[in-house]
């Protein structure tokens, strides 16, 4: 049998994914701000922060699964509300990045590692936030079609702006 978890320790669980959220959003600031500058030392930052909020999103998963007394749906919608708050503010982020990086001819040093993570989070949150459209607002919904057309560009782009061809040669 799974162990069941208090609904004030979902809730303290709840508070502390929100401040991460709010910390994910001021880390992102920064760094979107940096990158106007060729400078991506904010980015790890955001990125482990983004990171720390999905193992908090893991774990409250769970416990929301096994809360004492059955389902607590006033939980799962904050649950479900910080997530897409989260996905949003990453989906704008992602975008802002991949916008600054795809007018490069070719990507500033340092930067090739943050466009590849980049392009899989922007596939990845296209993809989770295409499973809540109803919970999201014009706005993101207008982000989500900007994501899917910025993609398709770099898609296309992509063996330029990553060297791929000189990759090829050098390792021939």
């Amino acid at each position: 049998m799974a162990k069941t978890y208090r609904r004030a320790e979902v809730e303290e669980l709840l508070q502390a994914l929100e401040r991460n959220a709010n910390a994910v959003v001021s880390a992102a600031r920064v760094a979107t701000t940096n990158a106007r500058h060729d400078k991506f030392e904010a980015y790890a930052a955001f990125r482990e922060r983004c990171d720390d909020f999905d193992t908090l999103a893991i774990l409250i998963e769970h416990r929301l699964k096994n809360i004492t007394g059955g389902r607590a749906e006033d939980l799962e919608s904050k649950f479900r509300e910080l997530k897409v708050y989260m996905l949003t503010s990453t989906l704008k982020t992602s975008l802002h990045f991949l916008r600054v990086l795809s007018e490069q001819e070719s990507l500033p040093l340092g930067s090739r590692d943050i466009f590849l993570r980049e392009l899989r989070n922007l596939h990845s949150v296209n993809s989770k936030m295409s499973n809540q459209t109803e919970a999201v607002d014009a706005a993101t919904l207008a982000d989500m079609k900007l994501a899917e057309d910025i993609l398709g560009l770099i898609l296309d782009r992509a063996p330029a702006l990553l060297n791929l061809e000189n990759r090829e040669t050098a390792d021939a």
